[in-house]
């Protein structure tokens, strides 16, 4: 789960120009700085990985399109 939640913290800011020019200015290439900032995005990830864990272990699945 964890490895999952990194996986998608990267994906997104190296997916959207935006995010990954907002990364550089607030960490100043700092690797400390970096992972400081990034935390909250990957607590986020977890929280939203574990609650789709949860939605589905509960037996009801998100309907197919």
């Amino acid at each position: 789960m964890e490895n999952a939640a990194a996986v998608l913290v990267q994906t997104i800011f190296n997916s959207d120009e935006r995010m990954l020019k907002l990364l550089k200015e607030r960490t100043d290439s700092s690797p400390q700085a970096a992972a400081e900032f990034l935390k909250p995005w990957y607590q986020a990830m977890l929280i939203m990985i574990k609650s789709a864990e949860d939605f589905q272990g509960a037996g009801t699945h998100p309907p197919r399109v």
